[in-house]
């Protein structure tokens, strides 16, 4: 990395002047963005309008040039010579013109993209990530032509990012859990929790996270896409031919390689999926008991003049009808502090009063036959509730629609009684297990069926015919 860079490129960060330096260079990055050739110019005008206070705080570092005019425009001037001579940019001159442009070398704009990223605090949209990649694969699944290679790549893109974005989130937490622990005063953990956590995690990337379905929803018909490819030999070889045609790998065998780990790889996420959103879940939980137990502690914990006050006033309201008269008047003139009651939804309550326990009386035995009677039913109880719902009479359920075709909709189901639609709800809970000789695919939408609201979904065959 070190033979790629100048020497002194770093230095913008850890001089006295980093925090200018830092805006400055996401000034020239917003610049790189929009537009293909960076005037000299108009960088200038842009430094001037952005850093136009802090720029007057600028002050030369060792070995720099003086900054020459004091003026906004001549510390523009020096920002620019810096960022020219540690080798963020370059000059270079318009084809026929001696006009200056400026460039951004490739190195410089990898950077640039990552001090952008690491201060973006935008959501990460992880829905948006899963519909990209399911819209990918199935376009490529139903056409089948040379651009399957893009929508694979494309796909393993997405889900790389979809993964490590759940795992900075899961850091992120951690990384907030620790900071609760050196907290000393209630209102920092308020604010740490009100102000930082619950803005920065829950409300930008927790919630939305949960409350949308686009991980559950696509999963399954991601997975059924892939599974396939990865199955069909020539898929396999079309796409591997398409990576070494197109020169992403010199060896054939390579390119195969590289398409079975790819598939491979985007499988493995999708079926871990749900227990990464379970950590990330008992993290949650964590931290929020976490910082309830501090406040807590720290509320209990305080011995000094304020946990003594606080002492006083939450014992107050209970004494306030046996203090003497004179003391009541103090509180109210001295201080300022009076009585106060409203009404709530609790104002009506009457707590029930508790009732010494008597003397126990002995309980009757039970009679041998009523008792026979009651094992005789409560073990005829037993068998019919293990027997209603077993793993093969949901089996045999779906097979009784699939016995002698491939496919099912959702309108062709029957639904006699609530005992059908619980069957229909856990064959589609096991749809993701191995020894289950169906698949189901997601449509858009709902469908009714007499009465009940379902999912507009298909089961097919995969294993034969369902016996």
């Amino acid at each position: 990395m070190f033979d790629l860079v100048p020497e002194r490129f770093f230095s913008v960060l850890t001089s006295k002047n980093k925090y200018i330096y830092l805006e400055a260079l996401m000034v020239i990055h917003k610049y790189y963005r929009q537009e293909l050739l960076m005037r000299k110019a108009d960088l200038i005008s842009m430094f001037v309008h952005h850093l136009e206070d802090r720029m007057m705080n600028l002050t030369e570092d060792e070995g720099d040039e003086p900054i020459g005019d004091k003026n906004l425009s001549g510390r523009a001037h020096f920002l620019l010579r810096k960022f020219i001579a540690t080798g963020w940019l370059e000059k270079e001159y318009y084809i026929n013109s001696f006009e200056e442009y400026l460039v951004v070398p490739d190195y410089a704009a990898d950077l640039l993209g990552l001090l952008d990223s690491a201060t973006d605090e935008s959501p990460c949209e992880y829905n948006s990530l899963v519909y990209s990649t399911y819209s990918c694969l199935n376009t490529a699944d139903a056409e089948r032509d040379d651009f399957m290679l893009e929508a694979l790549l494309q796909s393993h893109g997405a889900t790389e990012k979809l993964k490590e974005s759940l795992k900075r989130l899961y850091n992120n937490m951690r990384r907030y859990y620790q900071r609760l622990q050196d907290k000393e005063e209630i209102r920092e953990i308020m604010k740490e929790h009100f102000d930082n956590y619950q803005v920065l995690i829950l409300d930008r990337v927790y919630h939305p996270l949960k409350t949308f379905d686009s991980i559950p929803r696509y999963k399954t018909r991601i997975l059924r896409i892939l599974r396939s490819w990865l199955t069909d030999l020539r898929v396999i070889e079309q796409l591997a031919g398409l990576m070494f045609r197109k020169g992403y790998r010199v060896r054939l065998d390579d390119a195969r390689t590289d398409v079975i780990r790819m598939l491979g790889e985007i499988i493995d996420t999708y079926e871990n999926m749900e227990t990464l959103l379970r950590e990330i879940d008992k993290k949650n939980a964590s931290y929020t008991r976490a910082s309830v137990e501090r406040t807590r502690y720290l509320l209990n914990a305080d011995r000094g003049a304020r946990g003594k006050l606080v002492e006083v006033l939450k014992r107050l309201p209970g004494l306030s009808g046996r203090l003497p008269g004179e003391t009541m008047e103090f509180l109210q003139n001295g201080i300022n502090l009076y009585r106060q009651s409203f009404l709530d939804g609790y104002s009506l309550f009457r707590e029930r009063q508790k009732k010494s326990a008597g003397e126990g009386q002995p309980l009757s035995a039970t009679p041998s036959a009523q008792r026979q009677q009651m094992e005789r039913e409560f073990f005829s109880f037993e068998q019919r509730l293990r027997g209603s719902l077993t793993h093969q009479r949901i089996i045999d359920f779906i097979g009784d629609y699939l016995r002698e075709r491939q496919t099912v909709g959702s309108r062709e189901f029957k639904l006699e009684e609530t005992g059908d639609f619980v069957k229909l709800i856990l064959a589609v809970l096991k749809n993701s297990e191995e020894d289950v000789p169906y698949r189901v695919e997601f449509l858009d939408g709902y469908v009714y069926v007499n009465g009940y609201r379902i999912p507009d979904m298909i089961f097919t065959t995969v294993k034969g015919e369902v016996s």
